[in-house]
């Protein structure tokens, strides 16, 4: 099959919550662990970076101009001679154009794929992949420390509380992530735009996929994570904030959250580390059963 697209970029649309419907019936029907293609990203990181679609021969192309780059198409896969094509089309609108978030199944099935990309695993963008039974049971000498933090959080503020996120609660949460960022603004522009994510997730709280859980300690909020599904397996926690000045609370929010997620999902993506040593860190302390290869395609 021959991929006949003379000016891609006629073709390419703005995505909007109006495209809902069509957007979810593909990701249903084709579902990734990888977060680039869970619903709530699409629809408000997606949103800010101006992502734009089209349907070609029943698969669905996401591309994003801001980074010049489109996602593997979702749907039956491609021939590397049609991914090849299709690049080719792409590259009338940026000739340094990318392939992301191609499964690692593909890229080993097709070993002569390397004769028409330069393929790059991009270990920041690499999401973390966790046993949800494992962030519940905190078992072993490697999670111990966050068993003790979370027993000393329990001693500490004996009154506390977990609720559940809803609607209404967008003044509270957001005042929270402005306190939060007072000690955390090291990279403003990144936060700027992640709290623009979060207000969009309540603005269209009714529709999206999207739950989360508060944590109180003394009757005020010190953490608070939100999430949504991922595969029929799997959850995706997308923001998670804690007070740094009450011990245990980062912990503590990680576990509650594990303890709602384990009813419904044997595996957590708490997504990538974007390349922070810090974050990298702190993710990797939790013992994730797999990080997901992120490749990163540009034609030779």
């Amino acid at each position: 099959m021959k991929i006949e697209i003379d000016n891609i970029d006629n073709h390419l649309k703005p995505v909007t919550f109006n495209d809902f419907d069509t957007i979810y019936d593909f990701l249903k029907n084709h579902p990734s662990e990888y977060c680039d293609f869970n619903l709530c990203n699409i629809f408000t990181w997606g949103l800010h970076f101006k992502l734009k679609y089209t349907i070609y021969s029943d698969r669905l192309i996401l591309f994003n101009p801001s980074y010049s780059y489109f996602l593997a198409p979702i749907g039956e896969k491609l021939s590397i001679d049609e991914l090849f094509q299709l690049n080719n089309c792409f590259k009338k609108i940026d000739k340094d154009v990318e392939i992301l978030a191609l499964s690692e199944d593909y890229i080993n099935n097709n070993p002569n794929l390397s004769e028409y990309f330069n393929i790059v695993n991009d270990e920041a963008w690499g999401d973390y992949i966790y046993a949800t039974e494992n962030l519940v049971n905190l078992s072993g000498k490697k999670l111990a420390k966050k068993k003790n933090l979370i027993s000393q959080f329990n001693k500490l503020y004996t009154d506390y509380a977990v609720k559940a996120i809803n609607a209404n609660d967008y003044d509270e949460v957001m005042e929270f992530c402005y306190y939060w960022k007072k000690t955390h603004g090291t990279n403003a522009e990144y936060l700027n735009t992640e709290f623009e994510a979060i207000k969009t997730i309540f603005a269209h709280w009714e529709t999206l996929p999207a739950n989360g859980v508060k944590l109180y300690a003394n009757g005020k909020i010190c953490a608070f994570s939100i999430y949504s599904p991922q595969t029929a397996e799997m959850a995706t926690v997308h923001f998670e904030k804690y007070d740094p000045n009450i011990k245990g609370a980062g912990q503590v929010i990680n576990h509650e959250t594990a303890k709602i997620l384990i009813e419904d999902y044997k595996y957590v993506n708490r997504e990538d580390d974007m390349g922070s040593p810090g974050i990298r860190q702190a993710k990797r302390s939790y013992q994730p059963v797999k990080l997901l290869p992120y490749y990163r395609l540009k034609s030779k």
